[in-house]
C-alpha cells in the first residue's frame, strides 16, 4: 500500500471545539451521549470512525467510564429499525444524539425535537427538512454535510474508459442525497453525450434484480453512490462487479480499500473528530440552531490495483501519480 498523506485526528480541526473542561471543574451531571447508526458500527470503516470520535472526545475532557456515558444503537442495515431505536435514546435521557448519515438523522429527528442531533456526513440535509440551511441550521440539528460526487465520478470514469458511452448507477432511493446525486450525474453525462441507467436497491432482495439489470443494458462502467444500506452490503456489489468485469467508482474513499476498484471522496473520519466538537459545544451551552453546518473540505482518491486486474482494467498512470492512496 502507497499512500502520500496520513490523517492527523487529535490535532486537527480544533476550531470546532470549546475550551476543555478545567481541572477540578465538575459538571453537574454526566453527560450522555447518544449515538444511531444505520449499518453495522463494527466495521472496519466504522470501528475507525468511532475511535477517532472517542480520542477526539478524550481530547476534549471526556472519558468514557469516568466522566461521560456514551449509548450506542445500531439498526445493522435495517432501516425500520431507526425509529424505535432513535426513541429508545430519547426514553434513555441522553444529552445529545450523534447521526451518522442523513437517514438516521431523520429518524433521530423524528423522535426528538428538542434534544441536540449532531449529524455526520449526511447528504442534502436541507432537502430531507433536517435543517432550513447550512449557514443558520434551526430547531435542534446541526453537524456535517457531504457533497454529491457523481459528476467527479463519472469524470474518472472517463480516464478509466475513453470510449465508455454507457453507465449504470446502483443508488438507494430512500437516501436523501440520491436526486441530487442523479441530477448531478445526468448533468455530466450530458457534457460526454454519455447514456445513464439507474439501478435502485432499497431492500436486500433488491440487489439480484438490480444486478441482472445491469448486466442486461451491458454498460461500459458502473458507478455506486455511497449509502449505509449500500455499504452494508459492498461486499457483494463489489464481486458483482468483478464477476460481470464491469470498472466501478464509488464515492466514499474507504470502500475502495474494502475491495472497490476507484473510489474519491471526503476523509470520512474528519467528519467524526468535527462530531465530538459539535457535541462538546453542544454540552457547555450551545444551541444546534446557532451552529453552523460543515461541509467536507479535504478529499481522497484511492486507486485499488487488484480490483482492476480483475476486471481486466490497466489504470492509467496519470491516474496513480494524482492518486493519494494505490492499493496493491
Amino acid at each position: 500500500m502507497i499512500t502520500r498523506r496520513s490523517v492527523l485526528l487529535a490535532g486537527g480541526l480544533g476550531m470546532l471545539a470549546g475550551p476543555r473542561l478545567s481541572r477540578g471543574q465538575a459538571p453537574s451531571k454526566t453527560p450522555r451521549i447518544g449515538v444511531l447508526w444505520f449499518g453495522s458500527k463494527d466495521t472496519p470503516a466504522a470501528s475507525r470512525n468511532r475511535s477517532a470520535f472517542r480520542q477526539r472526545l478524550s481530547a476534549l475532557g471526556y472519558v468514557e467510564g469516568k466522566n461521560v456515558v456514551i449509548e450506542e444503537r445500531s439498526a445493522e442495515g435495517n432501516a425500520e429499525r431507526l425509529g424505535e431505536l432513535a426513541r429508545e435514546l430519547v426514553a434513555s435521557k441522553v444529552d445529545v444524539i450523534v447521526t451518522p448519515a442523513v437517514t438516521a438523522s431523520r429518524a433521530a429527528r423524528q423522535a426528538t425535537s428538542t434534544i441536540p442531533i449532531v449529524m455526520v456526513h449526511a447528504g442534502d440535509p436541507v432537502g430531507a427538512g433536517l435543517i432550513a440551511s447550512l449557514a443558520r441550521p434551526g430547531g435542534n440539528v446541526t453537524g456535517t454535510t457531504n457533497l454529491s460526487f457523481s459528476g467527479k465520478q463519472i469524470e474518472l470514469m472517463r480516464e478509466l474508459v475513453p470510449r465508455a458511452v454507457k453507465l449504470a448507477i446502483l443508488l438507494n432511493p430512500s437516501n436523501a442525497g440520491a436526486r441530487r446525486y442523479v441530477t448531478d450525474a445526468m448533468e455530466t453525462g450530458r457534457k460526454f453525450d454519455l447514456s445513464i441507467a439507474i439501478a435502485e436497491v432499497a431492500r436486500i432482495e433488491d440487489f439480484q434484480n438490480a444486478f441482472a439489470m445491469i448486466r442486461n443494458m451491458r454498460p461500459d462502467g458502473l458507478l455506486v453512490m455511497a449509502d449505509p444500506f449500500i455499504g452494508d452490503q459492498l461486499a457483494q456489489v463489489i464481486a458483482f462487479a468483478a464477476s460481470a468485469r464491469l470498472p466501478a467508482t464509488y464515492d466514499q474513499p474507504n470502500m475502495a480499500r474494502a475491495g472497490g476498484m476507484v473510489a474519491y471522496g471526503p476523509l470520512l473520519v474528519e467528519h467524526y473528530v468535527m462530531a465530538a466538537g459539535y457535541v462538546d459545544r453542544i454540552l457547555k451551552g450551545a444551541k444546534p440552531a446557532d451552529l453552523p453546518v460543515e461541509q467536507p473540505t479535504r478529499f481522497e482518491l484511492v486507486i485499488n490495483l487488484k480490483a482492476a486486474k480483475a476486471v481486466g482494467l490497466t489504470i492509467p498512470q496519470s491516474l496513480l501519480l494524482r492518486a493519494d492512496e494505490v492499493i496493491q
